[in-house]
């Protein structure tokens, strides 16, 4: 069973039983599957169906094994590679990643693809040791910097800002990135994620808008599987845990 709440953007509350996430309406945020309805809190509906565009919801609930679940229509379901699990999420469990470069391998598909549509790629993640000079930690990619067909890609760069990166199938780029008082890794729960609406290109911070660019991209879409922790288990391994991964499309 699935539910939502809907709460102005920026009022997201701190204490729901399910990880929430933005969506393209800043007045809708979706939560995760959860186990039984609360009925309890306020404005909590189960709807019918996952609503539309949720094209990989990993919730990263697994306590043993090698797959991290999408509970999205697509069932994009990931590989863990090495990846610490049981770890203390957000909400219920999340997986614990290091300088080892542990990820979760989600292989390709169209539906990852974002091509000409509007799309968000959104994360909760905490950690206490950031970037340094020269560094950066993975937290979703799908792509490299020469992958045909473009890539995008939400990461965390020095002092443990929040960055977003995309490139189109003609390279062109595109980065926003959130300012100096946007710094995380103070060891508390953040939701992070990139997210492009016509041609504005925006990093979001805790529900809030932190940073934007306007760019015309074409279409973004490749071949490549999407990785979740680190740069396909070679570098940039993410430095903490990451809980409710979630990709919307369109």
């Amino acid at each position: 069973m699935r539910y939502e709440l809907r709460v102005p953007l920026g009022t997201e509350p701190k204490a729901l039983p399910c990880a929430l996430h933005p969506v393209s309406d800043p007045f809708r945020w979706r939560a995760r599957q959860c186990s039984q309805p609360r009925s309890s809190w306020p404005g909590l509906t189960a709807p019918a169906a996952a609503a539309a565009g949720t094209d990989g919801s990993w919730a990263f609930e697994e306590t043993a094994g090698t797959v991290a679940a999408d509970s999205s229509a697509h069932a994009n379901d990931g590989t863990i590679h090495g990846a610490a699990l049981r770890e203390q999420g957000y909400q219920g469990y999340a997986f614990g990643f290091s300088a080892l470069n542990p990820w979760v391998e989600v292989p390709s598909a169209a539906s990852l693809n974002p091509g000409t549509s509007d799309f968000s790629a959104s994360a909760w993640i905490n950690f206490t040791d950031p970037p340094g000079s020269g560094e950066t930690y993975d937290v979703i990619r799908k792509g490299l910097t020469g992958t045909t067909g473009g890539e995008y890609k939400l990461e965390i760069i020095r002092y443990g800002r929040v960055q977003c990166l995309a490139k189109d199938a003609d390279r062109l780029r595109g980065v926003a990135k959130a300012p100096w008082r946007n710094r995380l890794g103070d060891g508390a729960w953040h939701q992070v994620g990139c997210q492009l609406t016509g041609n504005t290109w925006q990093v979001v911070v805790d529900g809030v808008v932190a940073g934007s660019s306007t760019v015309a991209f074409g279409s973004i879409g490749n071949t490549k599987s999407l990785s979740i922790g680190s740069k396909y288990g070679q570098e940039d391994g993410f430095r903490g845990r990451i809980d409710s991964v979630q990709l919307d499309i369109g």
